[in-house]
């Protein structure tokens, strides 16, 4: 990977247009994770992987890590780069993407303050499998490959649990895939929101997404149209409430429902808001 990378994020949307939605904060930007930020040492020391560590060599190795800021839209690395770092998030939310030979963009995953990432071809010394943009501004620490490596090699319990946290992602992509092959859209579409209505603190009671359609759309693979064909009817069963850039969640039991193939997929029988 190239630390110095500052290439602006490509914006793929149907048919080269850039929606107006598009020029809204992006994905999560008023997101309560996106906003915390943690400090550097207690993350290393808190994140499954460097837990094995003990408090003075996790103080060590934030010693040897490096700071650095970047702007959202910012391309922190491209997919072909090579990949000589590894990365945590302080503070903010990146997202990890690949891009069509059209520049159709999907969403794999998004990376909130305490997780990591960069670790695929930090590990195998080969090209960065996908592109990492800034979603909104973010604080990260960098770890070098030659520090990295060197932490694997004298403490095992750090490589055991690297392998559990490759493990479970192999898990996630495995579902992902299996729910394109067998789930309908509407389906996936309910899963997806009640997964980002929990990342965004549902326990707390926080009810509004800040997201565009067409982010939501670049999650699922598929087309904002169809995106918002499924969110109206909703709204109009009052499941959900659509504002410019954000949906809030009324009826969350409704929605789970939804995701899980339970009910009417025209929303029919889905219960009272604010369930």
């Amino acid at each position: 990977m190239s630390g110095g990378l500052n290439r602006v994020t490509r914006f793929a949307t149907d048919g080269g247009r850039r929606d107006g939605e598009d020029r809204t904060l992006s994905l999560l930007a008023f997101d309560l994770r996106a906003r915390q930020r943690v400090d550097g040492t207690a993350l290393l020391h808190s994140h499954p992987v460097f837990g094995a560590l003990t408090p003075a060599q996790v103080k060590q190795l934030a010693c040897l890590a490096r700071r650095r800021r970047i702007a959202s839209g910012v391309t922190l690395f491209a997919k072909g780069d090579p990949g000589n770092e590894l990365f945590a998030v302080v503070s903010g939310t990146m997202k990890i993407t690949v891009s069509s030979s059209d520049g159709r963009e999907a969403i794999i995953t998004l990376l909130h303050s305490g997780e990591i990432f960069g670790e695929i071809a930090l590990l195998d010394g080969q090209p960065r499998t996908a592109d990492a943009v800034a979603m909104t501004d973010c604080d990260l620490m960098v770890i070098a490959r030659r520090d990295f490596v060197g932490v694997l090699r004298s403490e095992s319990k750090v490589a055991t649990e690297l392998i559990a946290l490759l493990c479970a992602r192999l898990r996630i992509a495995n579902a992902r895939i299996e729910e394109t092959a067998f789930l309908d859209l509407p389906t996936r579409l309910a899963r997806l929101l009640v997964q980002l209505r929990e990342d965004n603190g549902a326990a707390a009671g926080r009810k509004k997404l800040t997201i565009t359609q067409q982010k939501i759309s670049e999650m699922l693979s598929t087309s904002r149209e169809s995106v918002n064909k499924h969110l109206q009817v909703w709204a109009k069963r009052e499941v959900i409430a659509l504002k410019r850039g954000v949906i809030e969640v009324l009826a969350p039991q409704a929605l789970a429902a939804l995701g899980s193939g339970d009910e009417d997929r025209d929303g029919k029988d889905l219960g009272r808001p604010g369930e």
